[in-house]
């Protein structure tokens, strides 16, 4: 075919590039955006090699001061740890010791159990979180069983749920957990009120923290269900990365 035969179908041609470019770019827009690291679900969040800290955050903020994180997930490899919250602050984010300021929808996952406050100050170390501070309108705290966990029998504690103003876990002491201000336990069959305790996850133990300098020793409180004995998993319903802790029995008379 000759070139001036060939002419009359350039300007076809040009059109119809031009209009396969706009519905392509039309359909990019219209096309939800990539969720690399939804917070919400922690098949999208990227891989972590096992034993390094792993983060994901709506946005950051380096200043000379402090590093600045809201919509944070804090996830380590190889794991249960997770971390998240709406804001984060850190002097430092090397994660062989620093400590970080959470506020907004704290919520914290670790292999013993799981944590939730309005705002929580916790501190890593070797990539490990090795206490932390939880404040909250309560805050909450809700032990896992361990895997194949049968019920609790006689006196025995079965797993542990609960809430109080402050409730500071400490993992060097072996997995302990306080729990100090209006402080309520359950475990399905027992619950217990009062100003404060110490429950040692490993032990499974639990007992009144001394008051402070100054002030009386609160009486105890609490129930005893007869015959009751606490099924597997009970007080841990709900678990998982987005579950929010749920609040222990009712408190008696």
């Amino acid at each position: 075919m000759s070139a001036s035969h060939a002419q009359p179908w350039l300007p076809v041609a040009l059109l119809l590039a031009l209009a396969l470019s706009v519905a392509v770019r039309a359909a990019d827009e219209a096309a939800p955006p990539r969720a690399d690291c939804d917070p919400e679900r922690e098949t999208s969040w990227p891989p972590c090699r096992t034993g390094t800290l792993c983060w994901c955050a709506g946005d950051v903020e380096y200043r000379r001061d402090k590093v600045i994180l809201n919509d944070l997930v804090l996830y380590q490899g190889g794991s249960p740890l997770l971390v998240r919250a709406k804001r984060a602050e850190t002097p430092s984010t090397d994660t062989a010791d620093s400590t970080w300021n959470l506020s907004g929808g704290v919520r914290s996952r670790l292999a013993q159990g799981q944590l939730a406050a309005d705002n929580a100050t916790v501190h890593f170390e070797a990539s490990s979180l090795t206490a932390a501070m939880f404040d909250g309108t309560p805050a909450t705290f809700e032990e896992t069983p361990a895997p194949g966990s049968a019920g609790a029998a006689g006196g025995a504690l079965g797993n542990v749920k609960g809430s109080a103003h402050t409730i500071e876990y400490d993992n060097v002491a072996g997995g302990e957990v306080r729990l100090r201000g209006d402080v309520q336990l359950y475990d399905g069959c027992k619950d217990i009120h009062g100003d404060g305790f110490v429950y040692n996850l490993t032990q499974k133990s639990l007992k009144s923290l001394e008051p402070v300098a100054g002030s009386g020793r609160e009486r105890i409180r609490g129930t005893f269900q007869q015959k009751c004995r606490p099924a597997a998993g009970a007080a841990a319903a709900g678990a998982g990365a987005g579950a929010q802790s749920t609040a222990p029995a009712p408190r008696s008379p």
